[in-house]
Order: C-alpha cells, then structure tokens, then sequence
C-alpha cells in the first residue's frame, strides 16, 4: 500500500478541508433553519385548526338557531289551552272544587276560574242560538 499524502500539497489539503468544513457549516444552519420553519409552521397549523372548531361550533349554533327560528309556531289558542280547557271541565263535571282543580293541574285559581266562566258564557250563547 502506498503513502499518497506526499503527493497532496498541503494548500490543496486544507483548501479542501475548508470546502468540507464550510459545507458541514452550511448545512448544519439550514438544519437549524428547517427546524425554526418547522416549528414556525406546527405553531401557525394550531391555531388555524383551534380557529376552525371555533368556526365550526358558531356555525352549528347559528344552524340550530337558524332551524328554531323556522319551526312553524302553534296557533294561538292551540291544543295546550284546548287540552287544559278540557281538562278543568271535566274535573269540573265530577264535581271538582276550583282550588282542587288548580293544585291538581298545576295551574293558578284565576286561570282556572276563567277557564270556567268562558265556558259558561259559551254554553249560555248556544242555549240562546238552538
């Protein structure tokens, strides 16, 4: 085996040792820059997503809003007066006090009492008619 460094000058030597080094110089800082863009880049990726499940929970409560808002409303007088109605009247026909029916149903004693007196006025305007 031969000794080939004799034959190597000593400025071509280092010349290439400096090439060598400046090019581990070189690509070491674009590791390091790679790594802060990287990290610049992760950072910028969160918070569009976090901004983006705030996006989408405003736009599925505006939806729901959008949906109630369009639900047809009952008519006034609609089957929860009709019902309740019915219901005092019926307590009313088995004999049922206006403070009895009022605690049974959950229902103040005027309501009660008025539901009670439109009845009467009603049954009175169809004696009158028939």
């Amino acid at each position: 085996m031969s000794n080939w460094l004799p034959f190597i000058h000593p400025v071509e030597l280092y010349g290439v040792l400096t090439l060598s080094g400046a090019a581990l110089l070189y690509a070491f800082l674009m590791h390091l820059k790679m790594t802060t863009l990287e990290r610049g880049h992760r950072a910028h990726r969160e918070e569009l997503e976090r901004r983006m499940s705030l996006i989408s929970g405003a736009t599925e409560s505006l939806q729901s809003q959008l949906d109630e808002a369009l639900r047809p409303l009952p008519a006034p007088g609609g089957s929860l007066q009709l019902n309740r109605r019915g219901r005092v009247l019926r307590m009313r026909n088995r004999g049922e006090k206006p403070e009895s029916i009022s605690a049974a149903l959950g229902i103040p004693r005027n309501e009660v009492d008025l539901l009670l007196k439109i009845h009467q006025v009603a049954s009175a305007r169809m004696e009158k008619r028939g």
